[in-house]
């Protein structure tokens, strides 16, 4: 693959930064709540303005995801979700959809699928990005060829623990974004954005001209007003599932998505 050439992923933040606009995107569960509720969850978000969208492969102890993600995953696992359903569901939106995605899944769920397959049938069905919460950056180097074979944007995270030598690794390894972890934890509902994470981004904005996504813990409107200026993306996972898993009926769940969605958006394109 050309590094030189930008990416689909990267083209999304090319344009938006051209209009000084911000990309949203939503991550959701595949398989939740239920297999056809999740291409109407996808569709909901596609429709109402998601620029790229995340979708967690679920899996049985995820790490870095806490209490509404876990449930969802279960839930998903619950519905018979593996990772060959979430190919076939990501190859059947492709059907309808050109909107970039990027796959967040653990290393040991690939591991015994096989790297090498994984890629070939995830490239196959239409993935751009792919998230590896639990992959570090030394283990990553050990694989790398791999993904240089596909044209999947390896995603690496970057957190408020992270050393100066380590972040500018980082950088280079990285492709389509660099997904800014805001908290020292899991995912999750949080109430505020803490002013070190203010600071974590300028400092990684000095080093790296790629597209800066912030996510873990956002959910309010507020929150995205004093953040956005300092980032490119906003990601939002558990504020969204849990607006499905807290509503009366999944009708009223996907109302209260497209009118979560709508007002994110008219921030993040103001």
């Amino acid at each position: 693959m050309n590094k030189n050439k930008s990416s689909i992923i990267e083209k999304v933040f090319e344009d938006l930064r051209k209009n000084e606009r911000k990309a949203f995107i939503p991550f959701i569960t595949c398989g939740f709540p239920t297999p056809d509720g999740f291409f109407k969850l996808f569709e909901t978000l596609d429709k109402n303005g998601a620029d790229i969208i995340e979708i967690g492969i679920p899996f049985s102890d995820p790490l870095a995801d806490g209490p509404i993600i876990q449930t969802t995953s279960k839930i998903a696992l619950e519905n018979g979700v593996n990772t060959d359903v979430v190919l076939k569901s990501i190859a059947k939106i492709r059907k309808s959809s050109d909107t970039p995605i990027a796959v967040m899944t653990y290393f040991n769920t690939i591991y015994h699928y096989g790297l090498e397959k994984f890629l070939k049938n995830a490239e196959n069905a239409g993935i751009n990005g792919l998230i590896i919460p639990d992959l570090p950056l030394e283990e990553f180097i050990c694989y790398e060829s791999y993904f240089s074979r596909v044209s999947i944007n390896n995603i690496m995270l970057a957190s408020l623990t992270s050393g100066r030598e380590r972040l500018h690794t980082i950088v280079k390894k990285s492709r389509g974004f660099i997904y800014c972890i805001s908290v020292k934890g899991v995912t999750g509902i949080r109430n505020s954005i803490s002013p070190e994470v203010i600071d974590f981004l300028k400092n990684l904005r000095k080093i790296t001209s790629l597209p800066l996504a912030l996510g873990f813990g956002l959910s309010s409107r507020e929150q995205i007003r004093q953040i956005k200026d300092y980032c490119d993306g906003i990601i939002i996972g558990s504020k969204i599932l849990s607006l499905i898993l807290e509503a009366d009926n999944f009708k009223q769940g996907i109302s209260k998505v497209e009118d979560f969605t709508l007002g994110v958006n008219n921030i993040l394109k103001s």
